[in-house]
């Protein structure tokens, strides 16, 4: 059991004032002429009866306090589950991204994957699904909670999949259509890719409008090359166009020159879409508060009542 208002406990001291009062209270003393005859005399019922008023008015004071300190007991059965953020991963696999450097040694495509799958790692409670493009869009793995499994999927990934080009619009319209009938909370596409649209398709801004009509958020992140390296160059990616997609969806335009810069936007975007995490919790409470009220003020009614009948003490 629980008290949803555990400071109102606090006015059960207005009672001791009470006990205090009826302990210090001295006894009642009638002035008579003579006490001859009254040293047999036995108090009758009503005397006991009315030392007891006191304490019922101290137990009626007890249950109002608690009463408004709204105890409840939880029930089990009716616990839920954490809910988190669904996820599509949108991933350019062209040629682009076996072919060019990203770090010492390693393919972008290399270093994405490795990003992409500590990035799933870290989503306990979230919803993850993949979809790849190039000339087309290919979804390969639906919104799962089994991270093992996208792990592997997404540990082979290659640039022969489809078609050489790099389709943005259709990426985009494959991860919303995953999404489409998701009923979570909270819907984003996380959009990754190292060239400019360059195919006949659905265009990145009919894309992103549907998006917006969708209310699914579309990060985009554009990988390009490290400043200083031989050949360096912003122009591979379309930085303007990315930004307005992300813009006009809600959320926010990311451009990453190392593998490190990678992680550290997919650490940035799980911090935006923090999930509501936490354990299961009680959805569901009993509320005890207005029967311990209920008998609070019956048995303080009852101490009146008959301290002014019954139990009323007799004028002098």
């Amino acid at each position: 059991m629980s008290f949803a208002e555990p400071w109102l406990l606090l006015l059960a001291l207005l009672a001791v004032p009470l006990i205090l009062a009826r302990w210090r209270r001295p006894a009642p003393v009638i002035a008579v002429p003579f006490a001859l005859g009254l040293e047999a005399a036995t108090p009758n019922w009503r005397v006991h009866a009315r030392r007891l008023l006191p304490v019922l008015r101290v137990v009626a004071i007890l249950l109002l306090v608690a009463g408004l300190a709204r105890p409840r007991l939880g029930e089990a059965e009716a616990l839920v589950p954490a809910e988190g953020v669904d996820i599509a991963l949108a991933v350019d696999v062209s040629s682009s991204m076996s072919s060019g450097a990203f770090g010492v040694g390693r393919t972008r495509l290399d270093a994405v994957k490795d990003v992409i799958r500590d990035f799933v790692a870290s989503r306990e409670n979230d919803r993850v699904g993949l979809v790849v493009f190039q000339r087309e869009a290919l979804p390969l793995v639906p919104l799962t909670l089994d991270h093992e499994a996208l792990d592997t999927i997404i540990a082979d990934l290659g640039s022969d999949l489809l078609p050489n080009g790099t389709g943005i619009g259709v990426g985009i319209a494959g991860a919303l259509s995953m999404l489409e009938e998701s009923s979570a909370s909270s819907r984003i596409v996380i959009l990754l890719t190292d060239g400019r649209h360059n195919v006949d398709s659905i265009s990145p801004e009919e894309a992103a409008e549907i998006a917006a009509a969708l209310r699914i958020r579309v990060y985009t992140i554009g990988v390009v090359e490290e400043e200083g390296r031989a050949g360096f160059s912003t122009t591979t990616i379309d930085a303007e166009r990315l930004a307005a997609i992300a813009e006009h969806t809600g959320a926010r335009y990311f451009e990453a020159a190392t593998p490190e810069d990678l992680a550290q936007v997919y650490d940035e975007i799980a911090s935006l879409e923090t999930s509501r995490v936490g354990g299961e919790s009680f959805a569901r409470h009993t509320e005890l508060g207005l029967w311990l009220v209920a008998a609070g003020a019956l048995l303080l009614l009852g101490e009146v009542a008959l301290g002014r009948t019954r139990l009323r003490r007799t004028p002098a």
